[in-house]
């Protein structure tokens, strides 16, 4: 009975999930498009000059009357910010999260040779263990690594390709 009440509670959080987002998207949408109707209010939003207090009166008219606390902070948040200007690319990410799931960082590992299912696994779980399991891990085949990996996520490099240990231990020897 176990499986029936997983597959319960699955149900529940799925919906808890679907209502939270219809929320936020249903906020970011209206107020992005009462910016996008009028320039002019988005400058005033952003105008430094005038006090927070009075861009955030203004700001909640624009939220819609049943907006919860933390939609209502993150819209403080992106006021503060001077961000409102990025409502329309927050929509934009928020509702491809929507449909692909959210997806946090993207992994490529390179190896010299293919891995088998069963390393592609363990490598899949480090990484999600270190980065999150929103992580989409892509492996690839790269001979002239030599051996060893190299992993990517996001910006960040970890090689410990033999190629790379081998120029290392060159440029050691030449200097030295």
């Amino acid at each position: 009975m176990a499986d029936g009440k997983t597959t319960q509670a699955m149900a529940y959080a799925r919906a808890v999930y679907e209502l939270a987002l219809e929320q936020w998207q249903k906020s970011l949408l209206a107020v992005k498009e009462k910016l996008a109707a009028d320039p002019a209010l988005l400058a005033r939003l952003s105008d430094p000059q005038t006090s927070f207090e009075a861009r955030q009166k203004e700001l909640d008219a624009l939220l819609p009357p049943d907006v919860s606390a933390p939609v209502r902070n993150f819209f403080y948040t992106l006021l503060k910010g001077g961000d409102l200007n990025l409502l329309g690319d927050i929509a934009a990410h928020l509702s491809r999260m929507v449909t692909s799931g959210p997806t946090l960082e993207q992994a490529i590992v390179t190896t010299a040779i293919e891995l088998t299912e069963a390393e592609k696994e363990q490598f899949r779980t480090k990484l999600a263990a270190r980065y999150g399991e929103g992580l989409s891990v892509t492996f690839r085949v790269d001979e002239s690594i030599l051996g060893g990996v190299v992993v990517q996520v996001g910006d960040k490099i970890l090689d410990g390709s033999v190629a790379t240990r081998l120029n290392t231990a060159r440029e050691k020897l030449m200097v030295g």
